[in-house]
């Protein structure tokens, strides 16, 4: 997914891309590790390149508002149109995760079915507002993880995808 990260009037663009052992953040040309992430509420604990690091969130109509050692900033969802991208979330995921933890309110798809990038595949609620989560790229859903009415945490896979010609 890529996210546009404000901070003291100057924007970076930040892609995260998800890994065996965690993920990959890309802010700008630096590229970092992630793991042991652990979400709860509005708070997001994890490692970047071994050192832990506490982040503080809050979301308001798609905004994210966050605070780091001291230091505020503002994340914004790149939407697709804008990056001339066909979906927020890079061709290399083969899964669909939410940002936040929420509810899975919906589910419109089976394991089996073949999929077009930006179909919804799950809803989510979180902080009162249903968010759609769509297909990254065209394939077949190989495996749903979670159930309607279950919790889920950010960024576990909910729906994960193989390619087309995979399930043919």
């Amino acid at each position: 997914m890529e996210n546009r990260l404000r901070h003291l009037n100057e924007i970076h663009l930040i892609k995260l891309a998800k890994e065996k052992d965690g993920y990959k953040a890309i802010i700008g040309d630096a590229e970092y590790k992630v793991s042991d992430l652990f979400v709860k509420e509005n708070l997001i604990c994890f490692r970047i390149d071994g050192e832990l690091r506490v982040i503080y969130h809050a979301q308001d109509s798609g905004t994210r508002y966050m605070a780091l050692a001291g230091e505020h900033y503002v994340v914004e969802t790149v939407k697709a149109r804008e990056s001339g991208a066909k979906s927020t979330v890079p061709q290399e995921e083969n899964s669909v995760t939410s940002q936040m933890p929420g509810l899975l309110v919906k589910l419109p798809v089976a394991v089996g079915d073949k999929v077009k990038a930006g179909e919804t595949l799950a809803i989510v609620e979180a902080m009162k507002m249903q968010n759609e989560l769509r297909a990254p790229r065209d394939g077949t859903v190989e495996k749903i993880n979670f159930q309607e009415g279950e919790q889920v945490d950010a960024l576990q896979a909910i729906v994960e995808l193989a390619d087309l010609h995979e399930k043919q």
